[in-house]
Formats: C-alpha cells, structure tokens, sequence
C-alpha cells in the first residue's frame, strides 16, 4: 500500500527505516511572493524528529508499505494553512491508499471563527470530499485538549482519531464523539527520536498512524473495498479485538 505523511519529513538514516520503502517530497513556494504551493521531490531529512516518529509508528505496523513524506512542517513545526491544502491536493491527485495527517488547525471552542477560518476551512473541506471522492482514505489526528476543536480531524468524510492509553500497541477502541470517531494508543509511545535512538511520544498525532497503519492492511487485504467499508472493517476491527461497542459521547461545540 501506499501511505503518504504530510509532517516535518523523515529522517531516512534512522536504523527504525533503513528497511522502508521511502519516498522524499517537500511542499515549495512558487514566486518571490509566495501565496502559491507546489510539491517537488527533496532529500532526506527531518530537523524536529515529529515525521519520523509517525513513520517509524507506520512501517513498524505495516512494514511492506511504501511511504512517502510530504514536508509541510517547517523547523519551528508549523505550516501554513494554504500550504497545508496544497500538500493535501498534491496527496489525492496521487491516489494515495492513505494519508496520515498528525497535524491540524486547532481553534478554541468558545471563540467564533474568523473570517479567514472560514475559507481555510472550506477549502479543507472540498478537498477531503474530493479524497473521499478519489477513494483515498485520510486519516487525521484529534485536538490534544478540550477546550480546542481540530480541522480537518472534524470532518466525517476522513478518519478522525483520538488518543488513549492502551497497554497493547495494537489496540483501537471505537468512540464517536464531534471530535474523532476511533481512540489508537497515544499516551507514551515508544517511537524513533532525532539522533539514531527512541523516546517516549505523546499526542493525538501519534495516536493516528497507529489508525493509518490499520488502515493501510486493511487496503492490503481488500483493495476493492469502499472508503465507508474501510471505516467499517476498522470499527469491526476495534469491536472484534476489543470486545467493545461504539460510544456515542459527542456533545455540541
């Protein structure tokens, strides 16, 4: 399968991904004055270590995947939000089998939203329907804190994940609430750090490659199945291991 990570890169000479099959991207400015995104294919490399802890999650759980790293982030771990729908645009017109997003727009829930909130918003809203569209399954990370909402993690055309505490690496447990519809394990995950070693992660966006390598067997096994199918098996997935139902604890924003 094919898996595309849209974070701050990945770090190739870590021993964790020698044996992966990795590809190198990077999101680029077109013009002096900026406004307008590409993606062209860049070296290795990854200066705050949060992209090569998400893909060590990955090929550890699906080692047969292909990934490609699609740098967004820049070195203080932010990206813009255009640049963060062109690197999304750039994913679904590679028909990706998954998209793993450990990242998002995180606005608090007792503010209004601002004008320019809105078109970031709508414009990340028609390009995860048009993944949907396109059959390429997104998986987004939750807000780490309450008090925030977490785009496009809110929409239900892609796979919102939350983060729980689990003792098995490979445990999911379903739960629809407005902020994400599955819990993976994101508290303490033991993931490859920046200098060669591993470290102890913590945050929804380590919770959603666990989700992302799911999801990426799943494609494995039923290449011809639907993105709503997809969900299902990995609800039936959580429900089958676990023995637990679907929670419903949404509650109004």
């Amino acid at each position: 399968m094919r898996v595309a990570l849209i974070d701050s890169g990945v770090d190739a000479s870590h021993p964790a991904l020698r044996a992966a099959a990795l590809r190198h991207v990077a999101l680029v400015q077109r013009g002096a004055g900026g406004g307008a995104y590409g993606v062209a294919p860049c070296a290795p490399g990854d200066l705050s270590g949060h992209g090569t802890a998400c893909a060590g999650i990955v090929h550890r759980m699906a080692p047969a995947a292909e990934i490609t790293s699609v740098r967004a982030l820049g070195d203080d771990g932010r990206c813009s939000r255009d640049g963060l729908v062109a690197a999304l645009r750039f994913c679904v017109g590679e028909r990706f089998s998954v998209v793993n997003l450990s990242l998002g727009i995180d606005i608090p829930k007792n503010a209004p939203l601002r004008p320019g909130d809105y078109r970031s918003l709508v414009e990340l809203y028609e390009v995860a329907d048009a993944a949907y569209t396109a059959e390429v399954v997104l998986v987004a990370a939750g807000p780490n804190a309450a008090a925030f909402r977490t785009y496009p993690g809110r929409f239900k055309s892609l796979i919102g994940v939350g983060r729980g505490a689990f003792q098995d690496p490979e445990a999911l447990r379903s739960e629809l609430t407005l902020d994400h519809e599955i819990l993976a394990p994101g508290d303490d995950v033991l993931a490859p750090a920046p200098g060669g070693g591993e470290r102890r992660w913590t945050g929804t966006s380590f919770a959603a490659p666990h989700v992302t390598a799911h999801v990426a067997r799943i494609r494995a096994a039923w290449p011809e199945l639907s993105i709503e199918a997809v969900k299902a098996a990995l609800h039936g997935l959580a429900r089958g291991a676990r023995g637990e139902g679907v929670e419903e604890r949404g509650a109004p924003a």
